[in-house]
């Protein structure tokens, strides 16, 4: 087994699991995300039932069936249309935080890791609900324009917001969350404290550059 004492090792053996973990989150991602796929249906189709009328499991993908069909090139509703546009959405730019997290998880060397990696998983979940909520709200709002706009649905965020909340969901959260939760679990082990030693003696220079002079 690799001995994990400097940082250099352990960033080492990071992309080293990153292979067997992506590779295991692969296989398992449709039954990943299912759960966070009903809670979002439950969450739409009761929110923006005029919208939505459910959000599926598909492989690894949710699949939103909406209230509209096409007609002549033009949205009418799904009855009229015979039948319902579905769209879509990928969940693999989302559910990927998890392999990421495990990989730093099982390279850091430590007492107790099994019970913070679950502790993790959780809060890495819970993001990914929320995420997914946004990226169906931005993939509605796209490809049904001014349909969704005006659907009048109670605490419905504005477009703005939804497309911001969509770039942090999808190209930040997942690489940021994993990290930060990592370094505040094993922030006591010996080898991240070797890695933050560097911060914290810049930070303590900061303090005593900043304190007030006490001479006169």
């Amino acid at each position: 087994m690799i001995k994990i004492t400097t940082p250099g090792r352990l960033v080492g053996l990071v992309f080293l699991l990153l292979l067997p973990c992506f590779g295991l989150w692969t296989l398992l991602a449709p039954a990943l995300v299912k759960p966070a796929i009903g809670f979002v249906h439950l969450l739409l189709s009761n929110w923006m039932p005029t919208t939505v009328a459910s959000v599926q499991v598909d492989g690894s993908q949710a699949l939103i069936m909406t209230q509209f069909g096409e007609l002549q090139g033009k949205l009418v509703s799904a009855r009229a249309a015979g039948h319902a546009i579905a769209l879509p959405v990928n969940t693999n730019i989302l559910s990927y935080s998890i392999p990421f997290y495990t990989a730093l998880m099982l390279a850091t060397p430590g007492d107790n890791k099994m019970n913070l990696y679950g502790q993790g998983l959780i809060w890495l979940y819970l993001v990914l609900v929320l995420s997914l909520v946004f990226l169906c709200l931005k993939v509605l709002m796209t490809n049904l324009g001014i349909h969704f706009s005006n659907q009048g649905s109670l605490l419905q965020p504005p477009n703005n917001l939804i497309a911001l909340v969509y770039q942090l969901a999808t190209l930040i959260l997942p690489v940021l969350i994993p990290v930060v939760l990592w370094l505040y679990q094993c922030r006591n082990t010996p080898l991240l404290q070797t890695l933050l030693a560097p911060l914290a003696d810049r930070q303590s220079a900061v303090t005593e550059n900043g304190k007030p002079d006490e001479s006169g």
